[in-house]
């Protein structure tokens, strides 16, 4: 059961949960190639069993139509599978069709419950977030799945989720999940940086 339900966690933990309200404009249509955004997570099981990793959203391909999302990261030392995501940006981000995040063959269904606004600190910034609160049910792997989420999102970043809680309750064992913001930018300019860099090297060695 301890494996199965590590599994459950690594699947829903590697779903960008990351939406606006289906009535606003698609955040990643001012996303650029390279940005990025890494969470800490912490999962408390049963008997406060805990697991801790991090999460990492990257942009890695957009055009005028969609951006594409890699979602990767690490929890407890083990690594999550690498899931790719498509948004079609010319459309607002619709929270209730997460289904396309998860498992093939996953059963999902989320509602909207409430809304409204609060200051988030992350390191010695502040933003001011939009929160929202979801009720999802997902059938998935042969296990059930019920959940409570909450979401903070910025509207200033391209990647807008500041931080989710979740409560869980898969086949009948209950587990909390917490992720938050550690750090946000873009990947690109240190790529072509340590590039630059390499090529310099190489010139000095002739």
């Amino acid at each position: 059961m301890k494996v199965r339900l590590f599994a459950a966690v690594l699947a829903i933990a590697a779903a960008p949960f990351v939406a606006r309200a289906a009535d606003e404009e698609n955040p990643y249509k001012k996303a650029k190639v390279g940005d990025f955004a890494t969470y800490k997570m912490t999962t408390t099981l049963a008997m406060g069993l805990k697991l801790e990793g991090t999460i990492t959203q990257t942009v890695v391909s957009k055009n005028d139509k969609e951006v594409e999302i890699e979602v990767a990261g690490k929890v407890m030392g083990m690594d999550i599978p690498v899931q790719k995501q498509k948004i079609d940006i010319t459309k607002p981000f619709d929270p209730t069709k997460a289904g396309a995040n998860v498992p093939p063959g996953a059963q999902v269904n989320v509602e909207k419950l409430k809304d409204g606004k609060e200051k988030l600190k992350v390191g010695s910034k502040e933003y001011e977030t939009k929160w929202e609160t979801y009720k999802m049910k997902m059938k998935a792997g042969g296990m059930d799945i019920e959940a409570d989420m909450k979401v903070w999102q910025a509207a200033e970043l391209t990647i807008p989720m500041v931080k989710m809680e979740m409560n869980m309750e898969v086949s009948g064992q209950k587990m909390e999940m917490q992720m938050e913001m550690t750090e946000s930018g873009n990947k690109e300019p240190a790529k072509k940086e340590k590039e630059e860099k390499k090529e310099e090297k190489k010139k000095e060695d002739k």
